[in-house]
């Protein structure tokens, strides 16, 4: 029995070295999580670190939050849409959709793995998965001067 313990261990240190070796000869490990605000374009930090890897930027189109206000009773919970897009030198991928709260009655993601805050997108022959983890600031009625909206988005490299 301890022959077979011992066995195990040596093999999962042997493969987790084994992937801490792949992932340091040069291949892609981008995984950022960004916050953006609103007709922004941001260049992802780890993509900016590497001379011969190309920069991917993150465009913000627009945000549409109709999420129940704090303090208010609604019929719905409504949502919050963000369409974004990602680029890579003059690659541009198609405008995401990305959905909090309710689900859009036309979002063809109704899938049973994959939910409307996530998304995949291609650039540049390259596949990143996107998530939205949040819209800031949330809805409130009567507050006085809320700041801009902005999204928290996780991007990664397939």
């Amino acid at each position: 029995m301890k022959s077979v313990l011992l066995a195990l261990s040596i093999l999962a240190v042997l493969t987790r070295c084994a992937k801490e070796e792949l992932t340091s000869a040069g291949q892609s490990s981008l995984s950022q999580e960004v916050e953006i605000a609103l007709n922004e374009t941001l260049d992802l930090p780890e993509s900016a670190k590497g001379n011969d890897t190309p920069k991917v930027r993150v465009h913000l189109a627009e945000i549409n939050d109709s999420r129940c206000p704090m303090n208010v009773n609604c019929i719905r919970y409504g949502s919050a849409v963000v369409r974004l897009w990602l680029e890579i030198d003059k690659d541009k991928s198609p405008i995401a959709a990305l959905v909090i709260g309710e689900a859009l009655p036309s979002d063809t993601r109704k899938l049973r793995n994959r939910t409307a805050d996530t998304t995949l997108v291609t650039v540049a022959n390259t596949q990143y998965q996107i998530i939205l983890k949040n819209v800031s600031p949330y809805p409130c009625s009567g507050c006085p001067d809320q700041e801009p909206k902005s999204a928290q988005i996780i991007v990664t490299a397939q």
